[in-house]
């Protein structure tokens, strides 16, 4: 009775419902959901998340603790509680998206991505020039 779902809708609409809402829950369970672009809609939209531990890179964009709370998979109560956590504190709810926005600011923006990406390419490249030995 709580949920709807809406199907495809615009961009304009997925900011709106971002905005509007007090956090974002991810329940992806399965390795094949390798990083979660959603993730970093909600961090950039100062969501804080809920995600599961999959050992995949979800769990690097939602920092658990730091910008959300990251849950054992496959574990509906383990999600409750977390959902409940962050409804019924609305303080601790905007610290940790603050802390999301912040930690996208840092790490994520396409400028910033792409220095990284130079910078480890340039690195790649000095060392493939070494001559065997003579290191």
């Amino acid at each position: 009775d709580n949920v709807n779902f809406v199907g495809q809708i615009t961009d304009e609409d997925k900011e709106a419902l971002l905005c509007l809402s007090r956090a974002f829950v991810f329940p992806s369970h399965l390795r094949s959901e390798a990083f979660g672009l959603s993730l970093l809609e909600a961090a950039r939209a100062a969501k804080p998340m809920i995600s599961c531990e999959i050992g995949t890179g979800s769990s690097y964009v939602n920092a658990d603790g730091q910008t959300g709370i990251v849950v054992p998979p496959q574990n509906p109560a383990a999600f409750a509680k977390a959902m409940s956590e962050l409804w019924d504190n609305p303080d601790q709810a905007k610290k940790l998206g603050d802390a999301a926005q912040a930690r996208f600011n840092t790490l994520f923006l396409a400028e910033k991505m792409s220095a990284s990406y130079m910078d480890l390419y340039t690195q790649l490249a000095d060392r493939s020039r070494i001559i065997p030995g003579q290191v």
